[in-house]
């Protein structure tokens, strides 16, 4: 029994070392202290969480400056943190969904390795002040117990209402706006060929968000500003699209995106900031937009399928460690929805080339006929071997 009880006490102090002693020394701030007990309790409950330690970048001087954190990874959003701090840890839940084998270089030989995939993660991070205010979404996977984020937040220069007002800060769910007709991906085909683009269950895609500061009444439809990237990866379908013999099809995505309104004030200033984040993926669309006989642009790098080989079939899964991180498509839309108040939006909506995960839809290229040809050339890294989210083909 007294082997037992040392052997609890030293697991107790390895957890209390983990979560505890080892962010503080990698510069977690003494006033996250709660945070961390919080995280440890958790844990001894078996709960599966994390602690995700933020450092806010912003390119004003800020006076007194309101910092908030909210949770965007499940349906409705969560406050994480409340305060003044740029440099916040907030604990967060880090979801295993999947494993995946991954080769590595170890003492000069590539050994094959399990991995576990997490649930990715968005937050949102607002920074205010009497004068500025800004928003941005950070997304990523937490695969470590503590993840250390850099989020760069623009301001925009906006004098808060002010008077004398009770210290509050407040959030209100306003329900989703259904934004359809995102352009999403494009399949290109040549004679010979087809190619499919394929999203699976907990693959992800990137979709701008976007927020905007009123007060007194609904947002203005053409004054909303880009938040920047999020990850989505909740979807009701996941789905598989094939063009063939030279057709070009376009995909586009039905996305809900959460209406939400954070109201904050201090003593001397109010400001109230809406923001639209997307949040799940209801549908996905193919329509043939054109034909494609071939052709690489100059700033993709070219690979080689041979005929003589005898591999009429492979997949093209974008798994490197860095993506493009540009705009991949551009979409222009005008819509209303909300629950027991009408927000509209009118502008464009974007969507990148990133996923800051392992999540990330594939293509799959089969060759039905080589015709005169031995050599089949395709492209689908820049330059920088950077993910460029869509595939090229030509003859050879």
């Amino acid at each position: 029994m007294e082997r037992k009880s040392k052997v609890v006490v030293t697991a107790l102090a390895i957890v209390l070392v983990v979560f505890v002693g080892i962010p503080t020394a990698q510069g977690v701030s003494p006033e996250n202290s709660d945070v961390l007990y919080s995280v440890y309790l958790d844990w001894l409950q078996g709960k599966p969480v994390g602690l995700a330690s933020i450092e806010i970048k912003v390119n004003k001087s800020l006076h007194n400056p309101v910092v908030i954190v909210q949770d965007y990874s499940k349906e409705h959003p969560r406050t994480l943190y409340s305060g003044s701090l740029l440099s916040p840890t907030v604990k967060i839940e880090r979801i295993p969904i999947d494993t995946y084998v991954e080769n590595v270089q170890a003492n000069g030989k590539s050994e094959s390795v399990l991995k576990t995939r997490f649930r990715p993660v968005s937050l949102l991070v607002i920074v205010a002040d009497e004068n500025y205010w800004g928003a941005r979404v950070i997304s990523f996977e937490p695969k470590k117990p503590l993840a250390r984020i850099s989020a760069e937040v623009p301001l925009h220069y906006e004098p808060a209402k002010k008077g004398n007002y009770v210290q509050t800060a407040s959030v209100t769910d306003h329900g989703t706006v259904r934004m359809n007709g995102i352009k999403t991906a494009i399949i290109r085909s040549i004679p010979g060929i087809d190619v499919k683009w394929v999203i699976e269950r907990n693959d992800a895609v990137t979709y701008e968000s976007f927020s905007q500061e009123t007060w007194g009444g609904t947002p203005d439809p053409n004054g909303w500003l880009s938040s920047g990237p999020t990850l989505v990866q909740d979807k009701d379908v996941w789905i598989t699209y094939t063009a063939s013999s030279g057709d070009v099809r376009l995909v586009t995505s039905d996305v809900l995106y959460q209406i939400t309104e954070n109201e904050i004030c201090t003593s001397l200033w109010c400001r109230d900031i809406w923001s639209l984040i997307p949040v799940r993926i209801k549908n996905f669309h193919s329509t043939v937009t054109g034909s494609y006989s071939g052709g690489i642009p100059s700033n993709l790098e070219r690979e080689t399928r041979y005929k003589l080989e005898g591999a009429n079939e492979f997949a093209i899964s974008f798994d490197a460690p860095t993506d493009n991180g540009g705009v991949y498509f551009s979409t222009s839309l005008s819509i209303c929805g909300g629950e027991g108040v009408q927000v509209c939006f009118t502008g464009n909506v974007e969507t990148y080339r990133e996923s800051k995960s392992n999540y990330r839809p594939h293509y799959e290229v089969k060759i039905n006929n080589w015709g005169s040809h031995d050599v089949l050339y395709y492209a689908y890294l820049d330059k920088s071997s950077r993910n460029y989210y869509e595939i090229f083909l030509e003859w050879g």
